[in-house]
């Protein structure tokens, strides 16, 4: 009797499954629905198999009936038993083929998956153990030895779901490994593990970075070693730059990082001591401007360092001389020509800055003083007219003998001196002044006084604005102002009551005296006249 086995050295024309030693094939992400179709699917190919194969021994088994006489047929009401069928010296027992079908089923299936789950790349040696037992199990099979066929298909069905159950464990240990290689920096080993974890569980983000890092270790190493020449050679600049390359690609290789912080740090110190002596020379030399620079710099490097803190009371100090410097200028400046609020200002702001400033206080004093003196004898010259009065007259002589006392009176300080003694002789130098008048009219100049009725009368008055009112019974009053100009010779004033009041002569005013008496119209304005003179 022939069987109808596929040998198992013959590549099977199932395109879902592939023969145990078939070739290393690369990982490929399956889903769920493409391993349960693939299963199914050799399901039904063997269904089919195993249909074809009993219908096959069936009609063998009718054939040597025909020609053989049974030896023995034990039958029972639930079950037929076939113990045995006998041609020539091979002994079939359906039920134990049957069996073994079964199993290598199930392997087939198993196998299908694990294929699909990359197995050879994360358990090759463990799975080509486990295929090369089921490729005897085949053998066996193919030589109708099936209970040792059974019990290899059952070892590998039992092997392979240990280890797909070992999953888990083999991740970690792949992941252990290849952070191991990384530390051993061995990119080669590092990716192979990595690699197989990535097998293991596709997208895993611990293998996808330990795959990353260990294909990139190798120029990380390379400007690592090159990061160590430029700093043996001094070249602080250019290792920073390497070394900074070679953290960026991996940021985890503390060799690297290490590296990068001690060049930085000797950069920093370097660039700090280059800041702090630049610092120093430009307050030497008092370049303010360089020094704050310079101080800016080291500050950002290290802002709380002692001499950065030093050297900010020390420029700020120079600043401060500088400053009270340039006032100081400035207010002899203004000193010299004679602007005396300008130099008041310069001194005001040199003590908000120090108070104890000696030009500033002794400077603030004499501004004051000149700045008050330039007030007054300003004042003196701009309203001369005041100087008719005995108060002022007074002032302005004070005023005078002041200015006179300054030691270094200065241009305009002289000028207004010679001005304003000027000014107080022609203010006291009286003029002749001849009034005339018709004998007729009361005339008061104020600030002489009532002159009475006249024809002619001669004054000394001194320069200055006087005002004279006129007034007569029956005439309407009459008010001239003049002035007398200084050094002038002599002056002549005219005032009498000319023009007539008119009708109404003996009209009534409604203005009465006293005791009641009425006073006439025309008389009125002589009346008032009068009462402004008494008053």
């Amino acid at each position: 009797m022939t069987t109808n086995l596929t040998p198992p050295d013959q590549k099977s024309e199932d395109p879902g499954l592939q023969p145990p030693d078939a070739g290393y094939s690369r990982p490929q992400k399956r889903s769920l629905l493409s391993i349960l179709l693939i299963a199914f699917t050799l399901f039904v190919i063997f269904d089919i198999a195993v249909l074809a194969y009993f219908f096959l021994a069936g009609k063998n088994k009718h054939q040597q009936v025909q020609t053989q006489p049974v030896q023995s047929v034990e039958t029972r009401a639930d079950t037929v038993d076939m113990k045995s069928v006998v041609t020539g010296k091979a002994t079939i027992d359906p039920g134990a083929r049957s069996s073994v079908m079964e199993l290598r089923s199930r392997w087939l299936k198993l196998q299908a998956v694990a294929e699909a789950d990359a197995v050879r790349i994360w358990a090759e040696i463990e799975f080509t153990a486990i295929t090369q037992k089921a490729g005897q199990a085949e053998r066996l099979l193919a030589a109708r030895e099936y209970q040792q066929a059974g019990e290899l298909f059952q070892q590998a069905v039992n092997e392979l779901e240990s280890l797909q159950d070992a999953r888990p464990d083999l991740l970690a240990e792949a992941i252990a490994t290849g952070n191991h290689a990384l530390a051993e920096e061995n990119s080669t080993e590092a990716a192979r593990a990595f690699t197989r974890a990535l097998a293991l569980s596709p997208e895993n983000p611990q293998a996808e970075h330990g795959l990353a890092r260990a294909r990139s270790l190798e120029q990380v190493l390379a400007l690592y070693a090159k990061g160590l020449e430029f700093e043996k050679a001094g070249e602080l600049k250019a290792a920073t730059d390497t070394l900074s390359r070679a953290a960026k690609l991996d940021p985890e290789y503390q060799p690297a990082v290490q590296a990068l912080a001690r060049v930085q740090a000797r950069q920093e110190e370097a660039d700090f001591q280059q800041a702090m002596g630049g610092f120093l020379q430009a307050l030497t030399i008092k370049d303010v401007k360089k020094a704050e620079n310079e101080l800016s710099r080291a500050s950002r490097l290290r802002s709380q360092a002692v001499v950065v803190i030093d050297g900010k009371k020390q420029l700020r100090q120079l600043v401060l001389q500088q400053t009270l410097g340039r006032l100081q200028q400035e207010y002899e400046r203004f000193a010299a020509a004679e602007q005396w609020r300008q130099a008041k200002e310069r001194c005001e702001q040199a003590l908000k800055i120090d108070p104890q400033a000696a030009f500033a206080l002794s400077g603030l004093q004499a501004a004051t003083h000149r700045l008050e003196l330039d007030r007054a004898l300003q004042g003196i010259l701009n309203r001369p007219q005041r100087l008719q009065e005995d108060g002022p007259l007074q002032e302005a002589r004070q005023t005078l003998a002041a200015a006179e006392s300054v030691p270094d009176p200065g241009p305009r300080l002289s000028k207004q001196i010679t001005a304003v003694r000027a000014q107080l002789v022609a203010a006291t130098q009286k003029v002749l002044v001849v009034v005339q008048s018709d004998n007729a009219t009361e005339v008061v100049i104020y600030r002489v006084g009532r002159l009475g009725m006249f024809t002619r009368r001669e004054l000394q008055l001194r320069p200055g604005r006087y005002t004279a009112i006129g007034s007569r019974p029956g005439y309407r009053d009459v008010r001239k102002v003049f002035e007398i100009q200084p050094g002038a010779g002599q002056a002549s004033l005219l005032i009498r009551c000319e023009e007539i009041i008119g009708a109404g002569f003996l009209k009534l005013s409604p203005v009465r005296g006293r005791a009641g008496s009425v006073i006439p119209t025309c008389l009125w304005p002589s009346v008032q006249a009068r009462m402004r003179i008494f008053l």
